[in-house]
């Protein structure tokens, strides 16, 4: 099975670099050191000659000072359908708000026992 590529995600992706490269004071041989890439290499994500790989998100996220979320969205775009990275986010954002609310839960419990300890020592 021929891996799913989308040329057009990879061209947006290149765009939201290309824009925040020319806001930032960096130049494609400053982000492809921080990459640990070649120039040519920066050249070719910024074109959508190649695809700019999902562990690169974090570190050009930083370096050009991009939402990563925005980044990565994009990046998975390029390897996976719209429906499936739809899927994909909605997902995460699940995870995530079910370990917010269990984490909410714990502290209202530790909260609870710290104020029956205080009134057990008042008493």
């Amino acid at each position: 099975m021929t891996p799913y590529r989308n040329p057009h995600a990879a061209l947006r992706v290149g765009q939201i670099i290309e824009a925040h490269l020319a806001k930032s004071e960096l130049s494609y041989r400053d982000l492809a050191h921080r990459l640990g890439v070649s120039d040519a290499k920066v050249v070719y994500f910024v074109t959508g000659r190649h695809y700019l790989p999902v562990e690169f998100a974090k570190p050009v996220a930083e370096a050009l000072g991009i939402a990563q979320g925005e980044l990565i969205y994009s990046i998975l775009l390029q390897y996976f359908p719209k429906v499936e990275v739809d899927a994909i986010w909605e997902a995460i954002a699940t995870h995530i708000f079910a370990q917010q609310e269990s984490g909410e839960e714990a502290l209202d419990g530790e909260r609870r026992e710290k104020q029956k300890k205080k009134r057990t020592k008042s008493r």
